[in-house]
């Protein structure tokens, strides 16, 4: 079992039949942060999914990624039910995630708006932050979010 850790990245991986699972669990910088901060965070990334392909490891990832990865398909990569206009952050996800075979989950399903959204800004606006990927759209059935206020 392999457990990477540290202080924006968890890694856990757990032994299964017929393949292995890895689940990657992402918090990246905000845009407070410089581009540079952000690449090193990506290559990280990079690195344990260069890892997992190594052998027979399924990869889901999620987290804040601090980027929108828009309304528009792209590919295999991303769906046509994301909320918003592409971010430059997110534009960048899609392309990582493309290059490692990932699919944003969060992007194939239609939902209603107030699904969509998982952060609400202090002036009111609304973002879809977290995202969940895998490697392969048939590992995820249906993807919804829950927001209730515990």
């Amino acid at each position: 079992m392999k457990n990477v850790c540290n202080d924006r990245i968890i890694v856990l991986e757990l032994k299964a039949e017929p393949a292995s699972i890895s689940f990657v669990q992402v918090c990246m910088p905000t845009s407070k942060y410089e581009d540079d901060q952000v690449d090193e965070m990506y290559t990280k990334t990079e690195e344990i999914l260069e890892e997992d392909r190594k052998g027979e490891t399924n990869t889901i990832k999620m987290g804040d990624w601090n980027g929108v990865a828009g309304d528009k398909s792209y590919r295999n990569t991303a769906g046509p039910h994301g909320p918003g206009r592409i971010s430059q952050r997110g534009q960048t996800l899609i392309d990582v995630y493309e290059m490692n075979s990932l699919v944003i989950t969060n992007t194939q399903f239609k939902k209603t708006k107030r699904r969509l959204y998982t952060w609400k800004a202090p002036e009111q606006s609304q973002h879809q932050c977290c995202i969940l990927a895998c490697s392969g759209r048939e590992c995820i059935i249906d993807f919804a979010l829950d927001r209730s206020e515990a």
